[in-house]
C-alpha cells in the first residue's frame, strides 16, 4: 500500500531509488529475521533449560508429594497426640487449681502451726524456766537423801547395837527356858506330893492347903515366865516385820489382805502370795532355831471372805469352802518350804467374822483376809 501511494505521488521517480528502497526494506527485514533466529535459539536453549528444570519440578513435586502424605500422617498423629495432651493439659489445669487450693489451706495451716509454734516457745521458756528452778529442788534433795544417808548409816549401826542386845536377850531366854524347865521338874514332883497329901485323914487338910497355896504360887510363876517369853517370841516377830505395809499386826495376829495373797475369787497363791509366804517363813523357820524343842508352839492360819455370794462356775460352793481352800493353800504352801505340818493348823471362818460390818467395797476389802496367830498348842498329853 506504501509502493502504491508512493506510486500514484511520485510517478516520476526513477528505478535506482525503487531499488535502495527495496534493499533497505530487505535489509531491514533479513536483520528482523536474524533478531528472530537468535531469539528463537535463545528461546529454545532457555526451553530446554526449563525442561530440565521442569523435570527436576516434577521430581522435586514428587518428592513434596511423598513428604506432604508422611507430613500428613505426621500431622494427623500429632493432632490426635495434641487432642490428648489438650485433655492431659485440661487435667493438669484442674489439678493444678486444687493444688493452689490445696497450697492455699496448707499456706493457712503453716500460719497456724507457726503460730502454735510461737505460743509452744513460749510454754518451752516457762518450762525451762520451772525446769531450772525443778533442777535446784532436785539439787536440794540429794543434799536431804545424802543427810539421810547418813541418818541410815546411823540407825544401821543402832540396829547392830540392837542385834548384839537381842543376842544378849536370847542368851537370857535360854537361861530362863532352862530355869523354867527345873522349875516344870519341882511342879512334877509338887504335884505328886499334893496327889498323896490328898489322900491322907481330914485332920490333915489345913496342911494341904497351904502346900496347895504353894503350889498355885510356883504355877502363877510359871505362867508368867512362860507369858514372858511368849511376849519376847511376839516382839521378836514384830520386830522382822516390822515397814511390811502388806502385813498388819493385830494383837497378836498378823493379817494379809486377800488382794496379796490371792487374785479375785480364785484359792490358789498367786506369785506375789507366794514371795509373802517363803518370807513369812523364813522368819518363822530363823525364830524356831533360837527355841528350845520342848516349847510347843502352832501357826493358826485362818480364812475370811466379804458377804458377796459366790458366782456362779466356781470350783467352790460357798464362802464357807472358799475360806477354808485359801487357809489350806497357804498351810500346804508353807509346808512346801519346810514347815513341819505339826506347827500349823487351817480353818475358814467364811464371812462370819467380818472386821468392818458395813456394806461397801472399803470393808468388804478389809473383811477379805487372812489372819494367822502364832500360840501355844493345846493339845493334851
Amino acid at each position: 500500500m506504501i509502493l502504491n501511494r508512493i506510486r500514484k505521488k511520485q510517478l516520476d521517480y526513477t528505478w535506482p531509488g525503487f531499488v535502495d528502497a527495496l534493499s533497505s526494506l530487505l535489509m531491514v527485514i533479513i536483520f528482523v529475521l536474524m533478531i528472530f533466529v537468535i531469539s528463537q535459539f535463545f528461546i529454545s536453549q532457555k526451553m530446554s533449560g526449563q525442561d530440565e528444570a521442569l523435570i527436576k519440578l516434577k521430581n522435586n513435586l514428587t518428592e513434596l508429594s511423598e513428604l506432604l502424605s508422611l507430613e500428613r500422617d505426621t500431622t494427623t498423629e500429632l493432632t490426635t497426640q495434641l487432642a490428648v495432651l489438650e485433655e492431659k493439659f485440661s487435667v493438669i489445669k484442674e489439678d493444678l487449681i486444687k493444688e493452689r487450693a490445696i497450697t492455699k489451706q496448707y499456706e493457712e495451716e503453716i500460719q497456724g502451726t507457726k503460730n502454735i509454734i510461737s505460743l509452744n516457745e513460749n510454754e518451752i521458756n516457762k518450762l525451762k524456766i520451772a525446769l531450772e528452778e525443778k533442777i535446784k529442788n532436785s539439787n536440794k534433795l540429794k543434799n536431804e537423801v545424802s543427810d539421810l544417808e547418813n541418818k541410815v548409816n546411823q540407825k544401821s549401826i543402832k540396829i547392830q547395837n540392837k542385834d548384839k542386845f537381842l543376842r544378849a536377850n536370847k542368851e537370857e531366854i535360854n537361861k530362863l527356858i532352862s530355869t523354867t524347865l527345873n522349875l516344870k521338874n519341882k511342879l512334877t514332883q509338887l504335884q505328886t506330893l499334893l496327889s498323896a497329901y490328898k489322900a491322907k485323914d481330914k485332920k490333915e487338910n489345913v496342911k494341904t492347903l497351904n502346900l496347895g497355896k504353894d503350889v498355885n504360887s510356883a504355877l502363877a510363876r510359871r505362867v508368867e515366865e512362860l507369858e514372858k517369853f511368849k511376849s519376847d517370841f511376839f516382839g521378836r516377830v514384830r520386830e522382822l516385820i516390822k515397814g511390811r505395809k502388806e502385813i498388819r499386826v493385830v494383837g497378836d495376829r498378823f493379817v494379809f489382805q486377800s488382794e496379796v495373797l490371792f487374785s479375785l475369787g480364785s484359792d490358789e497363791l498367786g506369785t506375789e502370795g507366794q514371795l509373802e509366804m517363803k518370807r513369812l517363813a523364813a522368819t518363822l523357820m530363823e525364830i524356831e532355831e533360837s527355841l528350845p524343842t520342848d516349847i510347843d508352839w502352832i501357826l493358826q492360819i485362818e480364812g475370811h471372805t466379804d458377804s458377796l455370794p459366790v458366782k456362779a462356775g466356781q470350783t467352790y460352793r460357798d464362802n464357807w469352802e472358799l475360806s477354808t481352800k485359801r487357809a489350806l493353800s497357804v498351810l500346804r504352801y508353807l509346808i512346801k518350804q519346810g514347815i513341819e505340818p505339826s506347827r500349823l493348823s487351817a480353818s475358814g471362818y467364811g464371812s462370819f467374822q467380818p472386821i468392818d460390818v458395813n456394806n461397801t467395797k472399803s470393808a468388804r476389802m478389809k473383811n477379805r483376809r487372812i489372819e494367822m496367830k502364832i500360840t501355844q498348842n493345846t493339845k493334851i498329853k
